[in-house]
């Protein structure tokens, strides 16, 4: 029998030997967690409201069937396809409060961009390689994982699929079909599922023209019908339809509309046009389902901004092996006991920012979200019965989380998919400087954002109608007499 201290010092010293030889990448990793935590305190947004919400509606109520909490929405077909990330993530608030909930945000997101630098790695690229993107892939991670909300669940199950996915390509197995159940899980979590579906279909259709029709069949299907592994059935397409292929939703909301070049997404581009590049270039590097998800993905990327951190997790799977072939990079070195060191310093000093930045009050992670603001509403509600509130979308779901007794009393919320083109429409126009009357009229309480909704906060501050009830550099929340709120027009 082999004595513990002896079986385990091969393994430290393998495990050392890993952080000696991959020091940068470890490095990279611990900054990127660095920073994630240390920017918690704006990740904490509406859409993490809005699960808490509705988590607690599942908790309380069950599978919600029509809306009960929106004035606009009221008794509008619900299917709360995100009913199973609603409720995990109100277990979390339940079990450590929103501290936990962020806590859990941060490593899940951290764990789908490790996996992908690992799969890459995996796949033959080079350490040099996957540090030449990971600045590329920064700003687009940023952009679309940096918000607690439901998706963060879905970010390494698409990490997971697709690695599973490419790797039937290169070794065909029938470790693939390991995909069908996070599938499933993933459509009860989060709307983006149809991207890991779209993927198994592709893999299924390359499989076909392999001359394999029959298991390309049986993957493609069986993943298609997977979207409808719900308590909803098959009812859950119409969530599908009602975002997916919303006009108004590409047209009014900023995160699904076309992806345009700017700051934050010029390295997208560069992405997209080098693995056009290196398509030329380096083929044989990747199998033909691979570059076919790259442009699948790619395509989903440009066509709503919303999906560009799902294309820079797949670039730094697949760009590493290709770019290494385009562009053979030197023998690398073996790593030293310093550079071991260095892994170790920078992950635990990644770790000590966690700590800090959790030990802090649970106040520093949701901004301008007072409960004084909340309760100064439920007091004014609670003196005028009839009387309803608009609210930025910004506190709209906040609100309902922090006074329960509030729903049903919100003109809306984040669930843009239950409004129509008219309604999502009048929530732009309560930005106009001639419209926000019209757009808010018959609501006597209204919360407003300084920043976004400036032209009403104005208007408001100078009309002798309006009393503040609560004021804050961030939030501020007037109440108007009901016959000031009906004459807004």
């Amino acid at each position: 029998m082999v004595p513990r201290a002896a079986a385990e010092t091969p393994r430290r010293s393998a495990f050392l030997s890993l952080l000696a030889t991959e020091s940068r990448l470890v490095l990279s990793g611990a900054v990127f967690v660095a920073v994630l935590f240390w920017n918690l305190h704006v990740q904490v947004n509406q859409d993490a409201w809005l699960a808490l919400a509705a988590g607690r509606s599942v908790f309380e109520h069950g599978l919600p069937h029509h809306d009960w909490l929106g004035v606009w929405t009221a008794g509008h077909t619900w299917v709360d396809q995100q009913w199973l990330g609603h409720l995990a993530l109100y277990g979390l608030e339940s079990l450590g409060g929103i501290r936990l909930v962020a806590a859990v945000h941060a490593l899940l997101i951290s764990a789908a961009f490790t996996a992908a630098i690992v799969v890459g790695r995996r796949f033959g690229g080079s350490s040099r390689s996957v540090l030449y993107l990971i600045p590329l892939a920064f700003p687009l991670l940023v952009v679309s994982m940096w918000q607690v909300r439901t998706q963060s669940l879905a970010f390494p199950l698409f990490v997971a699929v697709f690695a599973l996915l490419a790797r039937d390509a290169r070794t065909p197995s029938a470790r693939v079909y390991v995909v069908l159940p996070l599938l499933c899980v993933w459509s009860n979590v989060h709307g983006s599922v149809v991207l890991g579906v779209a993927l198994t279909a592709l893999r299924g259709l390359d499989l076909a023209a392999g001359g394999r029709r029959l298991r390309g069949a049986a993957l493609g299907v069986a993943g298609l019908l997977s979207l409808a592994a719900s308590p909803y059935g098959f009812h859950v397409l119409g969530y599908y339809r009602s975002t997916i292929f919303n006009p108004a939703f590409h047209a009014l909301v900023n995160e699904w509309q076309p992806t345009t070049i700017g700051a934050a997404t010029a390295s997208f581009f560069v992405l997209l046009l080098g693995a056009g590049w290196l398509l030329g270039r380096a083929r044989p590097s990747l199998t033909r389902f691979e570059w076919l998800a790259l442009a699948l993905i790619g395509a989903a990327a440009l066509d709503a901004v919303r999906n560009v951190g799902y294309f820079a997790l797949i670039a730094l799977m697949l760009l590493p092996s290709a770019l290494d072939l385009a562009w053979p990079p030197a023998r690398q070195s073996a790593g030293r006991r310093l550079d071991a060191a260095a892994s170790v310093v920078a992950l635990a000093a990644a770790a000590v920012i966690a700590v800090i930045v959790l030990g802090k009050p649970a106040s520093s992670l949701v901004g301008p979200n007072d409960p004084v603001a909340a309760e100064a509403v439920a007091a004014a509600l609670h003196r005028t019965p009839g009387a309803k509130v608009f609210a930025d979308v910004r506190y709209a779901d906040w609100l309902v989380w922090a006074q329960p007794s509030l729903a049903g009393r919100v003109a809306y919320d984040a669930r843009f998919e239950l409004l129509s083109p008219r309604q999502l429409a009048k929530i732009y126009e309560f930005n106009d400087a001639q419209q926000w009357r019209t757009a808010s009229a018959g609501f006597a309480i209204l919360v407003l954002d300084r920043g976004d909704d400036a032209h009403a906060v104005a208007g408001l501050g100078r009309d002798r109608r309006a009393s503040v009830l609560y004021s804050s550099p961030e939030l501020v929340v007037f109440e108007r007499s009901a016959k000031a709120a009906a004459r807004a027009r």
